[in-house]
């Protein structure tokens, strides 16, 4: 067990999440007295112009830690942040770890912050991802663009690289320090950034158990959200020395959760319609850049994208993003990782959860090779920092924001 008399905080990173953000806080604390209860335990929000309660609640939550609050004005700014001011604050405290949990996530209990603390001991830097299971519906950006490219690129399977509730120990939090941040990973790119850093920098990744994640769905952001991921990620892929060879086959998971609700249609209908006029625009420089997305056909929410297709498709995304066309690269997918979604969703209906997480390991595989067989070659080029919606910028009807943070 890790030395329960060491500096812990616990973060929380929120924008407007005064439903949620009190009952967050009461389980880091209860999770800070049963793992900790002879140690330094402080409880640090991080906001970011949050405009209704979300602050006032969190102070007023009764805690038996200390607490803090760190503000930063909202334009300009996301996730990314917020995590950023907290690994800030954990170092000011001489924190000897710091742990992240989402203030959305309605299903946050007390035994992950010992679970996620444990997983960081050791003078080593370490950082502990979470593994649990998901309504089928939701991780699209885990499951089609973060984990499948992860894997391409560094071979390592990571079930959640993108989870949110992470943990770091003092000697991550120094490496961390050192490396490029580019716009994107202030905002979502962040979780992203920190996992593929420390994939680059070969550091112990622990993925930790922890059942159920409930949270708000994150669907409505689906064109702006995995947008900030794959800039963070290519930045990171771009840094690397080259692809590496493969660890073996992924153990078997459990991600996929028995509960599951399908988004809402109107939604769906709108940022496919958003999609469309995106690809009608830029066709042809789509299928130039993704010559494995040419003769993909027609669906009733424009193209089928199947597990078979999408390997070949992210492959093309890397080689592209290595030879140059990082802007473009990272846009296009953005719009046919919405198709892949779509297809995705109607190709598991009917399924048993089981044979959707075999599906998800298939493809993860299928695209490392996929990736090895087109030999992307990075580490010869680098993208400028500044992040901006690019070609998503007229499109934004489809998502509630799509314009440049």
């Amino acid at each position: 067990m890790a030395n329960r008399g060491q500096v812990t905080v616990v973060g929380i990173p929120a924008r407007d999440e005064e439903r949620t953000v009190g009952a967050v806080a009461r389980a880091a604390d209860a999770g800070l007295r049963l793992a900790s209860p002879r140690g330094v335990n402080v409880v640090v929000l991080a906001e970011n112009g949050s405009t209704d309660g979300t602050v006032r609640r969190f102070t007023d939550t009764p805690l038996h830690a200390r607490r803090a609050v760190v503000s930063t004005p909202g334009p300009g700014t996301g996730k990314g942040t917020n995590v950023f001011a907290l690994m800030a604050k954990a170092v000011d405290l001489d924190a000897d770890r710091l742990l992240l949990l989402d203030a959305d996530v309605r299903s946050a209990e007390p035994a992950w912050v010992g679970l996620l603390a444990d997983a960081v001991a050791g003078d080593e830097p370490a950082l502990a991802v979470p593994a649990y299971r998901r309504n089928r519906y939701e991780a699209n950006t885990t499951n089609h663009l973060a984990g499948p490219l992860l894997a391409a690129v560094y071979g390592v399977h990571v079930q959640q690289p993108i989870g949110g509730e992470f943990a770091v120990n003092r000697a991550f939090l120094d490496r961390a320090a050192r490396w490029p941040r580019p716009d994107s990973a202030s905002l979502y790119g962040i979780d992203v950034w920190l996992t593929a850093n420390a994939l680059r920098e070969r550091l112990r990744v622990v993925e930790v158990p922890l059942g159920r994640k409930l949270h708000n769905s994150p669907f409505p952001k689906i064109l702006r959200l995995p947008q900030q991921v794959l800039d963070s990620l290519f930045h990171v892929v771009l840094a690397t020395d080259r692809v590496r060879p493969a660890l073996g086959a992924p153990p078997p998971r459990a991600a996929v959760d028995s509960a599951s609700t399908p988004q809402d249609p109107a939604v769906v209908a709108r940022v496919s319609a958003s999609v469309a006029r995106y690809l009608e625009e830029f066709a042809a420089d789509v299928w130039s850049l993704f010559p494995s997305a040419a003769t993909l056909p027609a669906a009733p929410w424009g193209l089928r994208v199947t597990t078979d297709d999408w390997p070949h498709v992210l492959a093309d995304a890397l080689v592209a993003v290595t030879r140059g066309r990082f802007t473009a690269a990272r846009d296009h997918l953005v719009a046919l990782y919405v198709n892949r979604v779509l297809t995705f969703w109607d190709e598991i209906e009917g399924l048993p959860d089981a044979e959707i997480d075999a599906l998800l390991d298939r493809q993860a595989v299928d695209t490392a090779d996929a990736v090895r067989a087109k030999r992307p070659a990075p580490g010869g080029w680098s993208a400028s920092p500044r992040f901006d919606a690019g070609h998503w910028t007229a499109f934004a009807d489809g998502s509630p924001s799509v314009s440049p943070v």
